[in-house]
């Protein structure tokens, strides 16, 4: 890095009356520039908190540093901008490879809930809801082989506690939905309302802004055959979708997104036809079956063994997620955990962690009764001991509850999760077991 402009860039700083606080990050940040110029990824990795505000501060303060340089070094700011295409755009197209091998198209015999069929019959609901989903594979497979900025995806500025992953091409449908209304297989969609509109889930708003991203999604889905009129047309209030090659898909949109009972949003995670079949005919939870229909063979078996398992002994399937996992409740008791991840607070985003499946377990009780079950756990899943995310949150200066590991000296807080990475069915039953002992859990009579 050249010093000079490093002086240069602190004096352009001062200058601006910037706060103690963010010199001194950017001084940090600087400094480790000089190191490691050549690995962004690891400069960031080495800042890396876990806290969004903290994340997106190191971002913006590389961020404003490669603006300055565009003239002075110009190595750097292309450099840099090389550097969050890669990532954010990488992080992007996996999402889309994952949506894509997941989707499970809709059988021909599905029974359809008569209170989404608005007026079609079921053969011809089937028909519209499979062109859909075609039409969106085709959406997913074009992001993936693209460039997702130009899909309207966000750099480091869209970071949430979900990460930058979630489906933002269903987000975007769902709020065309709630924001419109339809007219012989036409959306009309308020512009105003649009503009202005947030999706609540949990404790997030995953909101569609800035709106300029919404309608460059928009203008690229238009390149795929879906018709929009009157988008840049100013002076009018709303804009038109169809879909030409078969107009019932703008009923099969309305239907699918209509508001659920629940006030949930889980059909922007999934698109399924889980959520419009007869629940009559299912044979498990239908959020459950969603989430599990597009897994691999091997991943279903486990998802259903625990399933079964958690029935028998009184937990209810409750139809929502807790850390990306299925839950299952018993009064206050929670069932075992056990599912994906998409946040970066489990280190799959910059950390490049990949599983399939994990247990996220606490063994407060059991790590100090059962150690040779434990010790066995560290030595078959040593990642899972060693995380960087095991510090104590929560808990007084003196905790009682952190404890020192083997490997590397390593400390951990017992009450932080353990993420135990693509467990067997074998391993699954085994941590169960422990679990149902650290909970003081009994199978139903």
């Amino acid at each position: 890095m050249d010093r000079h402009n490093y002086n240069e860039y602190l004096n352009y700083l001062a200058k601006k009356r910037k706060g103690k606080d963010y010199m001194r990050n950017c001084e940090a940040i600087l400094n480790m520039l000089e190191e490691k110029r050549d690995d962004l990824t690891e400069l960031v990795k080495s800042r890396w908190s876990g806290y969004v505000s903290q994340d997106k501060n190191t971002f913006k303060i590389l961020n404003d540093y490669a603006a300055f340089c565009e003239k002075s070094d110009p190595d750097f700011f292309n450099e840099y901008n090389d550097f969050i295409s890669r990532i954010f755009e990488g992080e992007a197209r996996k999402a889309m490879k994952m949506y894509k091998d997941t989707m499970v198209f809709i059988p021909c015999d599905v029974k359809i809930n008569p209170d989404y069929l608005n007026g079609l019959t079921n053969e011809e609901y089937i028909a519209a809801f499979k062109a859909f989903q075609e039409f969106l594979y085709m959406v997913y497979d074009s992001i993936e082989h693209g460039s997702p900025f130009d899909w309207g995806w966000p750099d480091w500025n869209g970071i949430t506690h979900y990460g930058i992953v979630h489906n933002r091409v269903l987000i975007a449908l769902n709020a065309l939905v709630e924001c419109g209304h339809a007219e012989n297989g036409v959306l009309i969609v308020d512009k105003q309302r649009i503009a202005d509109h947030a999706l609540k889930k949990a404790d997030e708003q995953i909101i569609c802004k800035p709106i300029a991203n919404t309608w460059m999604l928009l203008k690229r889905l238009a390149q795929l055959g879906m018709s929009i009129e009157a988008l840049d047309n100013d002076e009018c209030p709303h804009f038109f979708i169809s879909l030409p090659s078969n107009p019932n898909m703008i009923t099969v949109l309305c239907s699918y997104f209509k508001p659920k009972d629940d006030g949930t949003f889980k059909h922007i995670q999934y698109f399924s036809y889980r959520f419009v079949e007869e629940p009559a005919t299912q044979t498990h939870e239908t959020f459950f079956l969603a989430k599990t229909d597009g897994e691999l063979e091997y991943l279903r078996e486990i998802y259903y063994w625990l399933y079964d398992e958690a029935v028998m002994h009184g937990f209810v399937p409750t139809g929502e997620e807790k850390i990306f996992c299925y839950l299952y409740k018993k009064g206050s008791k929670e069932w075992l955990l056990l599912g994906k991840g998409s946040s970066y607070h489990e280190e799959e985003f910059l950390h490049s962690i990949h599983y399939s499946i994990a247990v996220k377990v606490q063994f407060i009780k059991t790590f100090h009764t059962h150690t040779e079950q434990i010790a066995d756990l560290e030595k078959r899943f040593p990642k899972a001991f060693a995380a960087d995310w095991g510090g104590c949150h929560g808990c007084k200066s003196l905790c009682k509850n952190r404890v020192k590991f083997n490997q590397d000296n390593h400390f951990r807080c017992l009450k932080c999760y353990f993420y135990f990475h693509d467990p067997s069915l074998d391993d699954v039953k085994l941590m169960l077991e422990l679990y149902k002992t650290e909970n003081k859990i009994n199978r139903q009579k």
